[in-house]
């Protein structure tokens, strides 16, 4: 038996364990608690009944009188008494004094009682239980076996605390256990806390095991700036094996009610969810406010996938009024697509529409995101085959649409042929391709060509060396110089709109690219040799990579003449020095960190950091930095520690050094004992539609075993610091 969660209902109340749940407790949930040791229960191999006492009085046709460390075994039962008397014939076992039975799983111990051995069904009066699986225990005024799948209990009390602690308790006047069912009911229940009453229910069902049922979820409880109090109460329904649905309703104590909805469907092929949030009035708006979205994923034949991923709100400031954090606070665009692939042998067709909701209404129309209505990509390839040619073509069809903008298709084709060559020591792969864009354009300005083209060679030579030597008795230092070399000649692309394109980031592997610009619209000219180098250093026994450091510059033999609109050219003659490390020397110490420093005025252009000193998997402790000349900079501080064997600290900090501006931070405590555990979260971040803060403060209560009160903090703190593993 394994009591879970709450109670709801009209007429009675359902406990409801839902699959949004975690079904199995995680790593270390009872650390804190005494070590407890289930029953060794003999092992004969037989369903015979083998007896062991001090003294028997026999009667092979009647009752047998058996007296002093009385042990009846039969299968997997076991019972212990100090004097029995047993019925040969029916297998009736009676106590007038204790009765232990003990099973692998389960010891039920009574003042008095008798057992049929052949039925499993017996009474114990006066009884204590424990069930080890569950971690839990409790007494009962009395205990009814009614067969091997059904027990119930009257007068019972149940919980996971250790004995003579009892921190919280669940107590009903009646309890029954449907085995087979892999159900639980109870009546008249009382769940304390501290002593303190904090829950009754008149009835309530709960299922024996991790199968999700309907009923009713925790409630989430906050207190935000923008929305005041909430209170959240879920109701979870198992409609089938492979659907559910669960209702929120909600209260938002400055803004109204409103009701929260998610469906989800598994089938073989399909993964399909739905969620929806709806306010009829929000006081403070003024009218309605909503969410939709809808997820689907499935594999309907063999090779073939689809999509959709559709997202919507009432109003730009829906996520600064009712979102929970900076991620879905700082939300610029909301998409809304759908889309299809189909994968062969040597080729893959995919094709796909997207649009965006706009939620920053600072966003000039001019820098809206185009829609795609649709776009259909179809590559293809010759087998690959070492040291051979190698044949691609890449081909992708588009149109694009934006309220007064040039609108209009683009058909993109390139072709292409590559030849690797490599040997234990060295690489060289040359590689040629012809990119050819054509468009039909509407809306263009007039005396502009409404159907601009495009066409240019890209040539470019790629190669490598290897070399290794022993830098310790179990490191190898692998020293890797590479030299790339890439010719586009310059085509005048002026009178190409730009639909998607942008720049890409000076990375190391942007080092070695055939386009500095993402998207069709635009392909850099280029007469440019990349020298880069790379160092790593290797564990011999394990193979593990203990750090990697690689530099590189790209060096122009002919300046760039290709920009996108309003950007202005780079004309020098390199670029930045792009630097990369990676360390994991130390057993608990891992650190990436990138560089772009300009060789001219010796100034750092892009900087990045990250670093974890990480223990356990809630020991941890990251660090980040983000760096971007003249348009951001970010430093970023997260943490989870404890304090005591009690008690855990955990934050996140994150602040923009340019604009002196906090732009998150939450504080959280936790205390953690045996069977219970409690948190409090306080948050603040910075939205970003009118520079205000919005603060908020949560709290969780969780009764392990039977379930959590409050806001779910624990999921909260594993998505907002990285790598952390909450421990219940």
């Amino acid at each position: 038996m394994r009591l879970r969660l709450l109670a709801a209902g009209c007429v009675g109340v359902l406990l409801a364990r839902a699959a949004v749940a975690a079904d199995v407790p995680p790593p270390g949930e009872w650390d804190l608690c005494p070590i407890e040791t289930p029953p060794a229960v003999p092992r004969y191999g037989d369903k015979l009944i083998h007896v062991l006492a001090d003294r028997a009085f026999l009667d092979p046709r009647g009752v047998s009188r058996l007296e002093g460390h009385v042990q009846l075994t039969r299968g997997d039962q076991t019972l212990l008494s100090e004097a029995m008397d047993f019925d040969n014939a029916t297998q009736l076992a009676v106590s007038p004094g204790p009765l232990t039975l003990e099973t692998p799983d389960m010891r039920l111990t009574g003042a008095s009682g008798q057992y049929d051995l052949a039925r499993q069904t017996g009474t114990l009066d006066l009884a204590k239980y424990r069930l080890f699986p569950a971690h839990a225990h409790g007494q009962a005024a009395r205990i009814d076996r009614q067969g091997p799948d059904q027990t119930a209990l009257r007068q019972a009390t149940y919980s996971t605390c250790p004995i003579g602690r009892r921190a919280w308790q669940l107590s009903a006047s009646e309890v029954h256990l449907d085995q087979a069912d892999d159900e639980g009911t109870a009546r008249n229940v009382l769940i304390r806390f501290k002593g303190v009453p904090i829950l009754y229910t008149p009835y309530l069902s709960f299922p024996l095991s991790n199968r999700r049922k309907s009923g009713l979820l925790p409630p989430m409880i906050g207190q935000t700036t923008n929305a005041g109090f909430q209170f959240r109460q879920p109701i979870y329904w198992n409609i089938a094996p492979q659907a559910d649905a669960t209702f929120i309703p909600e209260l938002f104590s400055t803004r109204g009610f409103g009701l929260g909805t998610q469906l989800r469907y598994l089938s073989p092929h399909s993964h399909s969810e739905l969620n929806t949030d709806y306010i009829p009035y929000d006081r403070q708006f003024g009218g309605a406010r909503y969410l939709f979205s809808f997820r689907q994923q499935a594999n309907p034949v063999p090779r073939v996938s689809t999509y959709i991923d559709y997202n919507r709100v009432s109003d730009p400031n829906y996520f600064n009024d009712f979102g929970t954090t900076l991620q879905n606070v700082d939300t610029t665009f909301l998409g809304q697509g759908a889309g299809a692939s189909y994968g062969g042998e040597d080729w893959s067709l995919s094709a796909f529409a997207q649009r965006y909701q706009v939620l920053d209404p600072s966003l000039p129309a001019s820098a809206e995101p185009y829609a795609i209505l649709p776009q259909v990509n179809l590559d293809a390839h010759l087998p690959y085959a070492p040291d051979r040619l190698q044949f691609s073509v890449q081909t992708q069809w588009a149109r694009f649409t934006r309220q007064n903008s040039v609108i209009g298709n683009r058909l993109d084709v390139m072709p292409s042929l590559r030849l690797p060559l490599s040997g234990p020591a060295w690489f060289l792969t040359p590689k040629l391709a012809y990119r050819y864009t054509a468009y039909q354009l509407q809306n263009q300005v007039p005396g502009e060509p409404t159907t601009p083209s495009r066409s240019l060679p890209i040539a470019s030579l790629d190669s490598g060396l290897y070399f290794e030597r022993n830098a310790g008795a179990r490191t190898l230092q692998i020293l890797e110089p590479r030299l790339f070399y890439l010719y586009v000649p310059y085509r005048d692309q002026q009178a190409l709109p730009v639909f998607d394109t942008t720049v890409f980031p000076l990375t190391f592997s942007q080092l070695f690219a055939d386009n500095r610009f993402v998207g069709a619209d635009r392909v850099s000219n280029a007469d440019q040799l990349t020298a880069a180098v790379t160092t790593r250093f290797v564990d011999t026994d394990t193979g593990r990579q203990l750090m990697s450091a690689s530099l590189g510059q790209i060096f122009y033999f002919q300046p760039q003449q290709v920009a996108l609109p309003g950007q202005t050219l780079d004309t020098a003659k390199r670029s930045d020095y792009v630097s990369q490390l990676n360390v994991a020397i130390a057993r608990h110490w891992w650190t990436t960190a990138g560089i772009n420093l300009n060789p001219t005025t010796h100034q750092v252009d892009t900087g990045s950091l990250v670093a974890q000193y990480r223990l356990t998997q809630n020991q941890l402790v990251n660090v980040g930095y983000q760096y971007y000349r003249g348009q951001y900079d970010q430093v970023s501080l997260s943490l989870a520690w404890p304090l005591s064997r009690h008690w855990q600290l955990a934050g996140s900090w994150s602040y923009s050094p340019q604009t002196r501006q906090m732009l998150q931070t939450f504080a959280g405590l936790q205390y953690d004992s045996c069977c219970w555990a409690f948190r409090l979260l306080a948050q603040r971040y910075l939205t970003t539609l009118n520079g205000s803060y919005n603060e908020g403060i949560s709290f969780e209560l969780v009764l392990k075993g039977l379930g959590n009160l409050g806001s779910p903090i624990g999921t909260y703190l594993q998505r907002t610091i990285p790598d952390y593993v909450p421990l219940a």
